[in-house]
């Protein structure tokens, strides 16, 4: 997927992102343009599209990058209740142990090139 080609939806589509606009709390964007948007709308507008599809795995790429704390606990939070409540397996992306949410229960670290296992949180 990339930021800003339509999709056709079909009506069950079109309900499933109505569900997660609904859950993620941003309903209110729906009528709005995506460079209109705040980057922490934009982040949750992109975690909504990405959810749409029901991906077993999902890979997040330093979501918390350039969010305020109101919206990196949010993000937390969301990231938690997703992977609790729908069973997903997610490998998250970060460069600041504060913003990885309970959810995770192994880490690695990467650094100067080496991979090293952190173990269990």
């Amino acid at each position: 997927d990339t930021v800003g080609i339509p999709l056709r939806l079909d009506e069950s589509l079109f309900e499933r992102v109505n569900d997660y606009f609904k859950i993620l709390d941003i309903a209110y964007l729906k009528d709005r343009f995506f460079l209109q948007i705040s980057s922490g709308e934009q982040r949750l507008v992109l975690l909504a599209r990405a959810l749409v599809k029901h991906p077993s795995l999902l890979i997040l790429d330093e979501p918390c990058q350039g969010l305020d704390n109101y919206h990196k606990e949010k993000m937390k939070w969301i990231t938690d209740q997703i992977c609790r409540y729908q069973q997903k397996t997610l490998i998250y992306v970060t460069h600041y142990k504060s913003e990885i949410p309970a959810c995770v229960t192994h880490s690695l670290q990467l650094q100067k090139g080496n991979v090293t296992y952190c173990g269990a949180y």
